[in-house]
């Protein structure tokens, strides 16, 4: 009994694409290496961010940059503005021209956080000292990433980042990331 020279070649053909399927299906893949899994955790295991938010553009890319970061896991976001009250004053003095402008960049903060499915929470902070207040509510939170929007000033005599994120991110007990944006001119 000798089959058909097409059928037996159609049968081999099946059987080796079938072999092969079959052994592409039941291969081991390389483990990952380990300092790749704690890369993956460590991005994984932000449930709650902080973000300190100022007007422009630098603070809204942050924003874009935390939800990203924050929606698989569904993470809390938290957007603070701090309100920086002089020493020469008391802490409660009324500073109608400050709340509305830290009022309206939370509100924009707010609106990019939504179009991204996140319910942030949104808080005004008076406080003396912008890096102190962002400490403060990110204890506060239990903060496990605090991402700070900057863009960077030409200037030849300093790095550009400035007095607080430079003491955020001395002092922070959790992680701090400085998202860098050109300068919007």
């Amino acid at each position: 009994m000798i089959g058909h020279p097409l059928g037996v070649f159609l049968a081999l053909f099946f059987l080796t694409v079938l072999i092969l399927t079959l052994i592409w299906m039941l291969r081991v893949p390389r483990p990952v290496p380990m300092e790749v899994a704690r890369a993956v955790y460590s991005v994984e295991a932000a449930r709650c961010i902080v973000v300190p938010i100022v007007e422009g553009i630098y603070s809204e890319r942050a924003v874009e940059l935390a939800c990203r970061l924050g929606e698989r896991q569904h993470a809390r976001l938290v957007l603070v503005h701090i309100l920086e009250v002089p020493y020469t004053v008391p802490l409660e003095t009324p500073l109608p021209d400050l709340e509305a402008r830290g009022q309206r960049a939370l509100e924009t903060a707010r609106f990019i956080a939504m179009q991204h499915g996140m319910k942030p929470e949104i808080r005004l902070v008076r406080h003396r000292s912008a890096p102190e207040g962002i400490l403060s509510v990110a204890r506060q939170v239990g903060a496990d990433q605090i991402i700070m929007g900057i863009g960077l000033k030409r200037r030849a005599s300093s790095d550009g980042l400035g007095r607080t994120v430079h003491e955020v991110m001395r002092r922070a007990t959790c992680e701090v990331i400085v998202a860098k944006a050109p300068i919007v001119e």
